[in-house]
């Protein structure tokens, strides 16, 4: 039953995002040199980088920065700085598991670094595009980018980004099933990393190694990577990688029945992600412990840890490996002969398992075991039904692994058959050379022997010539001599001269030329500081006198914006007073009228009762609308409830079955003002609206939380979207209205959408001092 721990072992993804995350410290860094209002590329990047390393912990962020470093990098066409934050946003999918959503991200990136010219950027790209595919068990799409990286890297000699390529391919080798060349592509990347000198890769892909050593049952490996992992990740006081080693290192335990050592282990790989903030290895260590007390038929405590399990999953928004912890629950109460418990989580897990795609060992397990508890429930058409699904996935499964040990060996075979082949093809070519060398070699010989005769023939002759010849140079040589001495002296003479007469016509150039350099050097610098000095006083005016404008515009903009909102809102309680205290009461007493006369004709049998009595009903209905009506405009909850209260009425009366509205909030730690509180509701219905009218979505969440910094509000749905870049200059009256109040609150608000993926509007109104 040790199966139960085999999807809850960590084998990492080695990308930027996970090395970075826990750095904390940096971020509060990279925000204080963060510049408001200040429009330039370095402040893009700060931004992005900002958003990259929240990219593992905080989705709010991640895209709030994101979005300012685009709207910055549009402002100067800056498109590195465009790329980057795409970039950023697929990292942030990454960590969430949602392949399509990150993969989009990324091959938007990808087209911005091929028209940049920038091929180690887009080589990059094309491994997060790998790792994208990887997530939506896409190996062979995986594969073709991750393969593309590679030539890039090594044509750049680029060793980190060789090394991360080959990790991935490890990974998509080892989904496959084929994990000696996974083994063999984390060797090599465990080679490049120690050329690097890099000790905090070195542990991850010790650790790596050591579940592939696992998954082969190469138990001492295992154990020998993992301890290596642990040892490296000490060295360095990586508290994150320590845990991941011991979490993986305690399956090998759980393996040889040795609880009490996987326990112990679990434990402090739980209290080192606490430490480090790593909340989904936290969950893993949570699972593992609910996985080993269902071994040890500790249903109650076993159960009482997955759900812990299950909700941390929840926060985290991730569903890998849901399906199975939730079937895993189920188990556990068919063990407590709580059937109805039991069916309700086997239901779940098969759904979750439909709906966001799930390995085939997972639907086996939820086949398998909801068939013992339809045999336990006397269900037997459909134990039998699930029984005959659990048999069909076994075999497909066992099919697949017998088509892959076929296919290996086949490989292995033709690759052996290559290499004999060619070793034969290069001895026979050998020989054929030693032949041709020999011949070559004789030939040479003769050639130098005819050489030899011909030289000692000559030689002889050569000798008499060069002696005739010394003699008659000689000679010639000795009279020249004498000529060239009476030249040279002379010569001398009259140079010795001109060369005093030149050095001293040159001191005398040198000391006119060093006086005019002085006096042209100062007037120069003595005009430059005056024209500096009046370029910065005529320049600090003119910012002086331009910044005092942009307050006063912005203040009348303030009041304009604040006088329009109040009278808004006025004009809003005013109607829906009339319309409660006016048309309300009128339609009341028409509605008392009629019931008078529809009781008069009942006693009377009168043939009218009948149009009386739907004219009531319709008085009836009238009121209800007008009161709803009402109730829109300026809504009692929020008077008397609050924002939280007012938004789940107004949710409540809009809800149908197409579409699903879920509210999330941890409530309002801090109350509000109350006009603050107006504008969030009005946004917040504005957006629903928009929702229900133009996005044809299934799903709406809204999120309102509030921190230290301030109160944010996410709208999510899962509807058409609309194109942000075109509407952005032809925005309608809602969206404009809210921009304004948002504005007016200092606040801020981004729409992310697209026709794929719905749409997302995060809204940021910070705390009032």
């Amino acid at each position: 039953m040790h199966k139960w721990l085999k999807f809850l072992l960590l084998f990492l993804f080695l990308s930027a995002t996970n090395a970075q995350a826990q750095n904390f410290r940096t971020l509060d860094s990279l925000k204080r040199l963060i510049v408001p209002q200040k429009v330039d590329t370095f402040q893009v990047a700060l931004l992005n980088k900002i958003a990259f390393l929240y990219s593992a912990v905080d989705s709010t962020n991640t895209i709030l920065f994101a979005d300012k470093a685009i709207d910055i990098a549009n402002k100067l066409n800056y498109k590195k700085g465009i790329a980057k934050s795409l970039e950023a946003k697929g990292n942030l999918f990454i960590s969430k598991t949602n392949g399509p959503k990150a993969l989009s991200y990324f091959k938007e990136a990808s087209s911005i670094w091929l028209t940049l010219n920038d091929e180690l950027s887009y080589a990059e790209c094309l491994r997060n595009i790998g790792q994208a595919y990887l997530i939506m068990l896409q190996q062979n799409n995986a594969l073709l980018e991750l393969e593309k990286a590679e030539k890039i890297f090594i044509k750049y000699k680029n060793k980190f980004g060789l090394s991360t390529v080959y990790q991935t391919i490890g990974n998509v080798y080892r989904d496959k099933g084929n994990n000696e060349i996974a083994i063999e592509y984390f060797l090599k990347a465990l080679k490049l990393e120690e050329d690097n000198k890099d000790v905090k890769s070195i542990g991850s892909i010790q650790n790596n190694l050591g579940r592939l050593m696992n998954e082969t049952k190469n138990y001492p490996e295992a154990l020998k990577y993992y301890t290596q992992s642990i040892q490296t990740s000490k060295s360095i006081g990586d508290l994150r990688l320590i845990g991941i080693g011991q979490l993986n290192l305690c399956n090998i335990y759980a393996i040889q029945l040795n609880y009490p050592k996987a326990i112990e282990l679990l434990l402090d790989a739980k209290e080192n992600f606490i430490k480090s903030g790593f909340t989904r290895g936290v969950q893993i260590c949570i699972n593992n412990l609910g996985a080993i007390n269902l071994r040890q038929g500790n249903y109650e405590t076993a159960i009482t840890y997955l759900k812990e399990s299950l909700s941390i999953a929840k926060e985290n928004q991730t569903q890998l490996g849901v399906a199975l912890v939730q079937q895993n629950i189920g188990y556990g109460y068919m063990k407590l002969k709580k059937y109805d418990e039991s069916l309700k989580w086997f239901v779940e897990a098969e759904a979750t398992a439909n709906k966001y795609g799930a390995e085939p060992f997972t639907f086996g397990e939820i086949y398998n075991h909801r068939s013992m508890l339809d045999s336990s429930t006397q269900n037997f058409e459909s134990a039998l039904k699930y029984r005959s699904k659990y048999i069909a996935i076994t075999e497909k499964i066992s099919g697949e692994s017998v088509v892959k040990q076929v296919n290996e060996l086949k490989t292995k075979y033709d690759v052996e058959k290559k290499e004999l082949l060619i070793n034969l093809l290069n001895k026979t070519d050998s020989i054929k050379s030693l032949e041709i060398a020999n011949q070559q070699n004789a030939i040479n010989k003769n050639k130098f022997d005819l050489a030899t005769q011909q030289l000692a023939l000559t030689a002889a002759g050569l000798q008499l010539a060069e002696a005739d010849l010394q003699l008659a140079d000689d000679s010639l040589q000795l009279s020249i001599k004498n000529e060239t001495i009476l030249q040279n002296r002379l010569d001398s003479t009259q140079k010795e001269e001109r060369i005093k007469d030149l050095n001293k016509q040159k001191q005398i150039q040198a000391l006119e030329v060093y006086r005019k350099n002085i006096t042209i050097v100062a007037l120069s610098i003595f005009v430059v500081l005056i024209v500096l000095l009046g370029y910065s006083f005529y320049n600090r005016r003119i910012l002086q006198q331009k910044a005092n404008m942009q307050l006063a515009i912005a203040a009348q903009q303030q009041k304009a914006t604040i006088e329009i909102i109040e009278a808004e809102e006025k004009e809003r309680k005013r109607i829906a007073e009339d319309l409660h205290d006016g048309v309300g009461q009128l339609m009341t007493a028409a509605w008392l009228n009629l019931q008078v006369l529809n009781e008069e004709s009942q006693t009377e049998n009168s043939t009218q009762f009948p149009l009386i009595n739907k004219t009531m009903l319709l008085v009836d209905e009238s009121c209800k609308e007008v009161r709803q009506v009402s109730h829109n405009m300026m809504p009692n909850a929020l008077l008397r409830k609050g924002l939280i209260n007012s938004i789940q009425e107004f949710i409540n009366q809009i809800n149908t079955g197409k579409l699903s509205i879920n509210l999330q909030t941890d409530e309002l730690r801090k109350p509000l003002e109350s006009h603050v509180e107006t504008i969030l509701y009005r946004v917040i219905q504005e957006s629903v609206n928009n929702v229900v009218k133009h996005a044809q979505a299934t799903q709406l969440d809204i999120s309102i939380n509030q921190d230290q910094t301030g109160v944010t509000v996410m709208v999510e749905d899962n509807g058409v979207g609309f194109n942000t870049s075109i509407t952005r200059d032809t925005d309608g009256i809602g969206l404009q209205n809210i921009r304004s109040r948002i504005a007016y609150l200092k606040g801020t608000v981004n729409w992310d959408s697209s026709n794929t993926h719905g749409t997302l509007v995060s809204i940021h109104i910070p705390a009032t001092t």
